[in-house]
């Protein structure tokens, strides 16, 4: 089973679901999971903010990083 394939297949059985117990399960583990994410993001921020002055990219959109490279 392909990634898009699981991808389809959970959200039809969260589509589906009526146990309520299982759905506030589910939606720990997204709340954890994306709070993984943001200490992760906010470790880069800090990263950045010790970073000095000029070693720092500015850029205003994606377009003017991608001409950059």
């Amino acid at each position: 089973m392909t990634i898009e394939q699981k991808k389809i297949s959970l959200i039809n059985w969260i589509a589906n679901l009526e146990d309520e117990v299982t759905l506030d399960q589910i939606a720990g583990f997204q709340k954890s999971s994306l709070d993984k994410h943001s200490d992760a993001i906010v470790e880069l921020l800090r990263i950045a903010d010790t970073e000095p002055e000029e070693n720092l990219t500015r850029h205003t959109n994606v377009g003017d990083i991608l001409k950059m490279k």
